[in-house]
């Protein structure tokens, strides 16, 4: 057996940095706040629990309610939408030398617990922020069931 000398300079969280560097090279990427699937951007979203509620909030900034949908089957909620680009192409004398907003459709899927009840779902979108209310339902009461014998 052999014994080599380990490169003292070496730490597993170096050959994590350069995985990391790789990956975004290859997928793009992600600004802060957003998350990168391929060359879509999927915009950041936040559930919170509460005593009768999940809330869920999403930021879609540059976005109107018209241009958000939100569909529920079989118990996933998805949010979906398309972010158009206002920027109009070959204006005189004008040119970009920087473009890092984004534009673009995205789609996100939730799977939503058993204890919300469906039917009482509300949204709404303000100033770029999407607020999903999901109602809980009121928990089944439980009770014991006694055992009787035959006789």
């Amino acid at each position: 057996m052999s014994l080599t000398k380990l490169n003292s300079r070496f730490t597993p969280w170096n050959e994590l940095d350069v995985l990391a560097d790789r990956m975004n090279r290859i997928f793009g990427d992600s600004g802060p706040g957003q998350l990168t699937c391929g060359p879509v951007r999927v915009p950041p979203v936040n559930v919170e629990e509460r005593a009768g509620e999940i809330l869920l909030t999403s930021e879609l900034p540059g976005m109107t309610g018209d241009s958000v949908e939100i569909d529920l089957e079989n118990n996933v909620l998805t949010i979906s939408g398309e972010k158009r680009d206002t920027r109009e192409e070959g204006e005189s004398g004008g040119k970009f030398h920087l473009v890092e907003r984004t534009f673009g459709s995205f789609r996100r899927s939730f799977t939503l617990p058993r204890t919300v009840r469906a039917d009482g779902i509300t949204a709404e979108f303000d100033n770029g922020l999407l607020t999903v209310r999901l109602p809980k339902a009121e928990k089944a009461v439980s009770r014991k069931i006694e055992v009787g014998r035959r006789s």
